[in-house]
């Protein structure tokens, strides 16, 4: 009897570390690229997440210096969902979802407002490693 615990107990220690892995841990500065649907030339995009847990926050824009804040955002094994408000009153919003490979991450933004502020895109972002 003494053996099946010791045997469960060595599986679930072997399991653990690969929970673990699943979930990327994102807090950080990210760089790329935003190639909007129809257009040719892809715009630059800076993301500063905040994880704890499976909870994530933080800001997004097209520079460090230029971000729009959000909170409530999701990371679920290795995909990454969230909102950012948009416009002076929040009329609008960017829903964002992305997955995670390492130290690169890639999705699809979309964009929800009045008119014209209305599309979406593909996002691909790199960590920014300091330096």
């Amino acid at each position: 009897m003494k053996k099946s615990y010791l045997f469960a107990g060595l599986l679930l220690g072997a399991m653990l570390p690969t929970v673990a892995l699943c979930t990327p841990n994102v807090t950080g500065e990210w760089s790329g690229t935003l190639q909007m649907d129809g257009e040719n030339d892809a715009k630059p995009a800076y993301s500063i997440f905040n994880q704890d847990g499976n909870k994530l926050s933080g800001s997004v824009g097209p520079s460090e210096s230029e971000q729009d804040s959000f909170e409530g955002g999701k990371v679920d094994g290795d995909k990454l969902t969230f909102e950012v408000p948009q416009g002076p009153n929040g009329e609008g919003s960017i829903h964002v979802e992305m997955q995670v490979k390492g130290d690169q991450m890639t999705g699809r933004a979309t964009w929800s407002g009045p008119p014209p502020h209305s599309g979406s895109g593909k996002i691909s972002l790199k960590r920014v490693v300091e330096k």
